[in-house]
């Protein structure tokens, strides 16, 4: 029979239990969502799907517990045990089964399955612990699940802050593991009188916690050959941030960022894609002293820009800080961008200001073919770097922009839908100075022809006037933007402008006037049927709907 201190020992052993399991087990749902959304690439659908699953494991699991007697502190004991083992090496295992097979969905969907019903076993069986004890049922509740919800709430903020943006998913999984095994051992070490098989118990949580600690040493290196099988290409660089994950890769001169297992760009090509993003709106520009680029945080956008010498301020705005550090230190991509981020004076924001701070002067070489060769020096352009979303800055922002480029990934999440909708275009024409453009990248018109004639129509919703127009990208195949403006100048002036193209302003490695001009010729059917598409809202994302259609079975 267990003493009075023995009793105070076992309710406080079991109350931080249940905080730190609180805890853990929200870290765990959320490495497996994010896990699932790094490997397949679906974002928020694949963490409300593993999120799911874990919820309705942890319902299973609280009802089979009911069938577990005696020896209660015994089972909760190895439950941990268990735990700790599963959870910990759950991350590792469904990446290597994503490098070599095609069952990686199935197994997260199982881990999620088995760490959910051995979470919902834990708090049940704490209670029921406590209550062979003699504590009443109200306090015992409202001891065990408050500290539950409270350990939830520090899990979701210690994952949020330190855990994601510090360490490898992997990892995280072999530190829960550490926590779950030392909560038995610990238990073990208060209270072996409670325990029918004390020896059996520590050697099965001393093995576990060796391999927790061996697997933790280890995670880098069987993610780094896991990674490496994934990409034919050697791997420079592998970041998970907050946001997304990157892999840099690089063979020769071949330099290529892959986001989310995503090809980003190529260095064999990325060049035809942004001179075709830049330099038409650039040249339609009546002004060119103010630029916003939206995304763009490999630095290439901007180096197109900063090509021009009548630019003065450029603001860049991307939501992950990483890519930016990327461009910035990657000697590789540093190259690629000719320096984007070091030839001119750049202000970093990583708050939620959206007011620049100082400024510089700082002098280079004219690249009007005009002017190349005069020696007249011009200002080069400040540039200002925002870390933050690219839909708050917009709002948030003051004043009016000559240029505005939008560099954005795909619409292939909910998340991102908000900055293909009306609203956000809507947005952007308010900060548009009454001459000004913008250009859209709008995904493929072949590939993705209803996702590409939808952000037309989307972008016609907001008041704007648009023209579309595409090019070839190697990398990525038949590839489209749009062109848009106040409702001032008709379509066909703004083309005839672009027809009338006799010599681009900056130098080019690929765009010519001759294919300035056919970037504005489309195929016989290409962009019929906008008229039965809708236009894409924040309360009716459609064009995550017309995406994935179009890409299905890729």
């Amino acid at each position: 029979m267990i003493d009075r201190t023995g009793t105070r020992r076992m309710r406080s052993l079991l109350v931080l239990s249940a905080f730190i399991l609180g805890a853990c087990g929200l870290v765990y749902e959320y490495v497996l969502s994010v896990l699932g959304n790094h490997l397949i690439g679906s974002s928020t659908e694949e963490i409300f799907i593993v999120i799911g699953i874990m919820m309705f494991a942890m319902g299973l699991g609280a009802a089979l517990q009911q069938k577990m007697s005696g020896a209660l502190f015994q089972r909760f004991l190895l439950l941990e045990i268990a735990l700790g083992f599963v959870g910990g090496f759950s991350a590792t295992v469904i990446y290597m089964t994503f490098i070599h097979t095609e069952s990686h969905r199935v197994v997260l969907y199982a881990f999620s399955l088995a760490i959910g019903i051995l979470i919902g076993m834990e708090i049940p069986i704490i209670i029921r612990i406590n209550e062979s004890y003699g504590l009443d049922l109200k306090t015992n509740l409202s001891a065990i699940l408050s500290m539950d919800y409270v350990g939830a709430l520090v899990g979701a903020l210690l994952f949020t802050y330190i855990l994601l943006v510090s360490l490898p998913l992997a990892r995280i999984g072999f530190i829960l593991g550490v926590v779950n095994t030392t909560i038995a051992l610990a238990g073990l070490a208060l209270l072996a009188r409670e325990v029918r098989y004390p020896l059996l118990v520590g050697a099965a949580g001393l093995t576990v916690m060796a391999a927790m600690i061996y697997g933790f040493a280890r995670s880098e290196d069987w993610t780094r050959y896991g990674e490496q099988k994934y990409y034919r290409d050697p791997i420079v660089s592998s970041v998970t941030t907050s946001y997304q994950h990157l892999v840099l890769t690089k063979r020769g001169e071949r330099l290529n960022l892959y986001i989310n297992g995503h090809l980003q760009f190529s260095s064999r090509d990325e060049h035809i894609y942004h001179e075709l993003l830049v330099h038409p709106a650039m040249h339609l520009a009546l002004r060119q002293e103010r630029v916003l680029i939206l995304g763009g945080g490999d630095g290439l956008a901007l180096r197109e820009v900063l090509k021009y010498p009548e630019v003065k301020s450029v603001s860049l705005v991307d939501i992950d800080r990483e890519v930016i550090r990327l461009a910035t230190d990657n000697q590789d991509l540093v190259r690629l961008n000719r320096g984007a981020f070091h030839d001119a004076r750049v202000h970093l924001v990583e708050s939620n200001a959206v007011r620049p701070g100082e400024s510089l002067e700082v002098l280079q070489s004219s690249q009007r073919r005009s002017e190349m060769f005069s020696g007249k020096l011009h200002h080069l352009a400040e540039v200002h770097v925002f870390v933050m979303d690219a839909d708050r800055f917009v709002r948030d922002t003051e004043g009016f922009f000559d240029a505005i480029i939008v560099d954005l990934p795909d619409p292939d999440q909910l998340e991102l839908a908000k900055l293909y909708s009306v609203d956000f275009y809507a947005a952007l024409r308010e900060r548009l100075a009454p001459a000004g453009i913008i250009a859209t990248q709008s995904t493929s018109p072949f590939h993705a022809r209803q996702a590409f004639l939808c952000i037309g129509k989307t972008i016609e919703a907001a008041g704007l006037i648009s023209i579309p127009y595409h090019e070839n990208v190697p990398s990525f195949g038949e590839w489209g933007w749009h062109l848009s403006w106040k409702a001032k100048a008709a379509p066909l002036a703004m083309k005839d402008r672009l027809r009338a193209v006799r010599e681009l302003d900056v130098p080019t490695r690929f765009l010519t006037p001759e294919l300035l001009h056919a970037s504005l010729e489309f195929g016989r059917g290409w962009l019929e049927g906008q008229d039965q598409l809708l236009e894409s809202t924040l309360m009716n994302p459609v064009i995550v709907g017309y995406f994935r259609d179009a890409w299905k079975g890729d």
